[in-house]
């Protein structure tokens, strides 16, 4: 024994492991990895193999709301179907903008006159909204109410507006002068109003995601009107497969998504809400620079990792067009779209062109 050996000794310590001990070590801990592995895996297969399919509908926002789960049972599945839609409703509650007692009509009514004390919710969706309008340098404006109401797209009275009624209503839109505090909002201008259409859809599937997953609810999809949340895969590990409508033709679609993660699949179409007047056809998404209908896409479909930027970013494309909305969605993280052309033709960005299946064509 070393001198130093026997230090250690009568310091009440041993000999250092030598190599070949350590050496015997590794093989015990590679196999426990194994046996870990096999456990959790026959754990969630078992999980999984136990898990049902429930599907559940309810009018809410003005659009139907599916919710498609699986859970261990009818009663778990109620659960979590009767929370999703009462958060979805008080929600609502607080963004409607038809609903006087809603936040968003507060502000509205209080236009040119003083801020108003609002919930954190809304002001979270409203800073969300200006944000994703600075992104899209205006082309998503939540202040596009006054020429929503102009063209009768609120309340369904549908006309063409004339170029000075446009030029007026215009200079109420401007989401650079929103101001916005810790818990209100101030509208400058009478006459000015908020309308978070293009964005409260989305964020309130975005918090039914979160309910369901603080739950205990793995495998999900929310379809609110196009506006599609997902929650991890289906139970058995396949894809959710989300149909892109055509534009054109009733009952067929242009392209299909299989998606896998959490995530969010939005779809604006030109489709949606429409009047035709004097052979001309005018929908409801409005360029808020010239204040008549953007026209050099048909559809945006936009997969994000949330519904509310894919609801937000879907209409802020629209707006933008081909070239300019490409590129900035090429810019954006973890963001992909698919824009259909007037022509019918597909612009496909980087990260979708080897996913995203075609009809006809075989993956």
């Amino acid at each position: 024994m070393s001198r130093f050996d026997r230090r250690k000794a009568e310091a009440g310590e041993g000999p250092a492991p030598t190599r070949e001990k350590r050496g015997t070590l590794a093989p015990l801990i590679i196999f426990i990895a194994i046996v870990v592995f096999i456990v959790v895996a026959l754990v969630t297969s078992r999980s999984a193999a136990t898990e049902r399919p429930f599907s559940y509908t309810e009018l809410l926002m003005d659009t139907e709301v599916n919710l498609q789960i699986f859970c261990r049972g009818s009663g778990e599945a109620r659960r979590a179907k009767e929370a999703l839609f009462d958060e979805m409703k008080r929600l609502e509650r607080l963004l409607s903008y038809s609903d006087p007692k809603s936040d968003l009509a507060r502000i509205n009514r209080a236009a040119g006159e003083r801020p108003v004390e609002i919930s954190p919710e809304t002001v979270e969706v409203i800073q969300k909204a200006l944000d994703y309008s600075s992104i899209s340098e205006g082309a998503f404006d939540p202040t596009v109410a006054p020429l929503l109401e102009l063209w009768g797209f609120r309340e369904g009275d549908y006309r063409v507006p004339d170029p000075d009624e446009l030029e007026e209503a215009g200079v109420l839109v401007d989401y650079r002068l929103v101001e916005v505090g810790t818990a209100e909002v101030y509208l400058p201008r009478p006459g000015m109003a908020l309308d978070l259409g293009g964005i409260a859809k989305g964020y309130i599937v975005d918090r039914g995601l979160a309910l369901l997953s603080q739950s205990g609810v793995r495998h999900a999809l929310i379809n609110a009107g196009g506006d599609i949340g997902i929650l991890g895969p289906k139970a058995d590990g396949s894809p959710w497969r989300v149909g892109i409508k055509h534009p054109c033709t009733d009952g067929e679609l242009i392209a299909v998504i299989p998606w896998m993660k959490r995530g969010a699949v939005v779809t604006s179409g030109d489709y949606e809400r429409f009047f035709v007047e004097d052979g001309v056809r005018y929908h409801h998404i409005l360029d808020p620079r010239t204040g008549y209908p953007a026209s050099s896409l048909v559809s945006v479909t936009v997969v994000a990792p949330t519904a509310m930027e894919a609801d937000a970013l879907s209409t802020a494309l629209f707006v933008m067009g081909p070239q300019r909305g490409l590129a900035l969605v090429e810019s954006l993280s973890g963001v992909e779209a698919i824009m259909v052309t007037p022509q019918l033709e597909l612009l496909i960005s980087s990260g979708l062109r080897d996913l995203v299946e075609l009809p006809g064509e075989n993956k």
